[in-house]
């Protein structure tokens, strides 16, 4: 059952008083998500945001694991991978940094996925309960929770807001999940959106570990139907698709960004998302990807619901938020509204440094 927004609200209050943070709010409306900000230099510097060590395997001491949640998936949902993951370790504020380790998809659902499904559940049933957190928290406190990946494989995801120059104004791009997707299905993210994850076997080069990296792959598979690939020969099998060139050029010149807004720590989950900000400037790339006789044209991936795609412009929240249905915050991830909001106020940010110089 969806929630309204007084259950949305109170399921923020609850989890705000659990782990004692304030949270992300935006128009009044406060999300279950809390936020660390990057510091200048690091926005410039997405992968500052990581400890330069490379992940090892997590031990999987778990406090709590929904066996019954994970089978329910697996039978609704058939032909996942159980693939790897880079999870949380533990997070710095000062510098503003994550520490990783490797663990599992399938654990990942049942120990965190899960402890949100609990909650909304209850939630929406009129009640607070939720004995599995209660149970986790029995050997993990709330504060130790918010730093640490203890007793749960706490897979870190990316948000990636991609905005665009379209000649006259600059466009944000959202779409909704296919009933492809585990969690989530139906719902509004931003594009590119994904599990922080290896494609090598057995983790086989450290390179992997680099939103950055990522970040350029989930492009190509987003928002131009690369078909995606497990245990490639090479961790750089990609960099050569035109389309990645393209951007690549772009972003080398300045005429587009890729940006780090913060880290997103979803309370309901007990997951982080790096939130990230790929900006546009050169209108040409939206005439390429749109043309007639594109060389690389705009196709999104299996993932996303087709014809969903919105392109919304970001001059005010009005006028984007006018491109959605209303409450949009209850169509979306928790997460993924605060990688959103988080992306529309650096992109106008650096848009009037760009109009400045120019």
């Amino acid at each position: 059952m969806p929630l309204n927004t007084r259950d949305y609200q109170n399921m923020t209050d609850y989890l705000r008083h659990l782990y004692q943070v304030e949270p992300f709010t935006r128009a009044g409306i406060n999300h279950p998500v809390t936020v660390a900000y990057p510091s200048e230099p690091q926005i410039h510097d997405i992968d500052s945001l990581l400890d330069p060590t490379p992940p090892s395997p997590e031990s999987r001491d778990f406090a709590v694991y929904d066996y019954s949640y994970l089978h329910d998936l697996q039978n609704s949902k058939p032909g996942w991978r159980n693939r790897e993951t880079f999870t949380l370790k533990a997070i710095r504020r000062k510098p503003l940094r994550l520490r990783g380790a490797i663990g599992s998809y399938y654990d990942m659902l049942a120990t965190c996925a899960a402890l949100e499904r609990e909650l909304r559940d209850a939630v929406a049933e009129g009640t607070m309960r939720a004995p599995s957190r209660v149970r986790y928290h029995r050997r993990i406190s709330p504060k130790a929770a918010l730093t640490h990946g203890l007793g749960r494989s706490a897979t870190i995801g990316i948000g990636a807001l991609t905005v665009f120059n379209d000649g006259e104004r600059y466009r944000a791009i959202l779409a909704r999940r296919s009933a492809a997707t585990a969690i989530d299905s139906g719902k509004f993210e931003v594009l590119p959106a994904m599990i922080f994850q290896p494609t090598t076997e057995n983790f086989a080069d450290p390179r992997e570990w680099s939103a950055k990296h990522q970040i350029l792959r989930e492009v190509l598979e987003e928002l131009f139907d690369f078909p995606e690939q497990t245990q490639p020969s090479r961790w750089d099998f990609f960099y050569h698709h035109p389309a990645l060139v393209y951007l690549q050029d772009l972003l080398e010149t300045g005429r587009a960004q890729l940006c780090a807004t913060g880290i997103v720590f979803n309370l309901l989950t007990l997951r982080p998302e790096i939130g990230a900000l790929l900006l546009i400037h050169d209108p040409a790339w939206f005439r390429r990807i749109t043309a007639p006789d594109s060389d690389t044209p705009f196709a999104t991936a299996d993932e996303t619901l087709g014809g969903s795609v919105v392109l919304a412009p970001i001059d005010a929240d009005e006028d984007f938020l006018a491109c959605f249905p209303p409450e949009l915050h209850l169509m979306m991830p928790a997460q993924a509204t605060a990688t959103l909001w988080l992306g529309i106020d650096l992109a106008r940010r650096e848009i009037g440094r760009a109009r400045s110089i120019i």
